[in-house]
């Protein structure tokens, strides 16, 4: 189906292309006018201007991001020449904590990844029934505690009953069990570690643009340790709208609006949605999003930085970015030939699941 739709998408789009180009040539070399092109681009790109949010100064983004690790020099230290004062480099995140050593998104995860020497984590914001801001990823609770529930639909009161340890593989070492954590805890327990947090909004209501505004209130650190990232670049435009000032990235993966997981050249993912005009309207969307994203939506939203699926990083894709001003980091690096691959070879931030045999974070 995705295939089918792309290539209608993209024949569409030659076929515009073509119409304009033969609209040029027969406004200028005939009717000896300026081409209707010239005026709508100028339209356009006023529009943009108008609705651009610009982002943070240089030097914040360096603050909260530290040195690109693309100007490191070859003993992987940071240059002179580049350094942003303190000398910090994000190269290593954890992911969600680092879920495969610790429970993910708990607190025992985040203290785990701090003793661990990492300076950066990645959680993930879900707003319960009661609009009660915690650490969680999932839609559901099943895949964590063994029982069933979908976080919206509960309140704080009941979900603070559950134990995500419970599926832990190592759920033995934790006698005690772990419970979810709030946003207010995980800042804390951050920030008074002086961790970078990048805060991952899974929520899909736009009640979460006030929860964010009210943490950065709250806690004015986050202005030089935070980092928010989503999926939509709606809910990032509309919290950098009210606070520009804000460090943000977006992130995205192969197919998904259509699927709801990628794993690269594997088969893929289960559909999102059952109902098939669903699934062509999702198709079409990911497709005009995809060729979007580069072009338009980074400027737009004013981003810092793309967290892009481990799965369709190149050289040419960082390249790309890197020109645009926007920083590449790889989600989710767990082998050690693969950590090698995008610390080494191309130079980029990656998340992990797991620190275990991490030296230079």
């Amino acid at each position: 189906m995705h295939k089918f739709v792309e290539l209608i998408v993209n024949s569409a789009l030659l076929w515009i292309f073509m119409q304009t180009i033969l609209s040029i040539l027969v406004t200028v070399l005939y009717e000896f006018s300026i081409p209707w092109i010239v005026w709508g681009s100028l339209i356009v790109m006023i529009v943009l201007k108008l609705v651009r949010v610009s982002p943070p100064p240089v030097g914040t983004v360096q603050e909260v991001l530290g040195v690109n690790p693309l100007l490191l020099v070859k003993d992987n230290s940071v240059s002179e020449n580049h350094g942003n004062g303190e000398k910090y480099c994000m190269r290593v995140v954890a992911h969600r904590g680092g879920g495969y050593d610790y429970p993910e998104n708990s607190l025992l995860a985040f203290r785990n990844s701090r003793g661990k020497g990492c300076s950066a984590i990645e959680l993930d914001l879900r707003l319960t029934k009661d609009n009660i801001p915690i650490i969680f990823h999932d839609p559901t609770i099943e895949r964590l505690t063994g029982q069933t529930g979908t976080i919206s639909e509960m309140t704080w009161e009941e979900l603070q009953e559950f134990d995500i340890a419970y599926n832990h593989p190592l759920r033995n070492k934790f006698a005690n069990g772990e419970k979810i954590a709030l946003l207010d805890d995980a800042l804390q327990e951050c920030l008074k570690s002086e961790q970078r947090v990048i805060i991952d909004i899974k929520e899909t209501r736009t009640d979460v643009v006030q929860v964010i505004l009210d943490a950065y209130e709250k806690y004015p650190k986050l202005f030089q340790r935070g980092v928010v990232s989503s999926f939509n670049p709606i809910i990032i435009y509309m919290i950098r709208k009210k606070e520009p000032r804000i460090v943000s990235s977006l992130a995205w993966r192969p197919y998904f609006f259509s699927r709801v997981s990628y794993a690269g050249l594997e088969a893929p993912g289960p559909v999102r949605f059952r109902n098939p005009f669903k699934h062509l309207a999702a198709c079409v969307l990911e497709t005009l999003y995809e060729w979007l994203l580069p072009r338009f939506v980074y400027y737009v939203v004013g981003i810092s930085a793309v967290l892009l699926h481990k799965d369709i990083i190149n050289p040419y894709i960082v390249e790309q970015w890197c020109d645009r001003g926007i920083r590449v980091m790889a989600w989710t690096v767990n082998r050690p030939t693969e950590k090698t691959h995008f610390s080494k070879f191309l130079k980029i931030t990656y998340l992990t699941d797991t620190l275990h045999l991490e030296k230079d974070m």
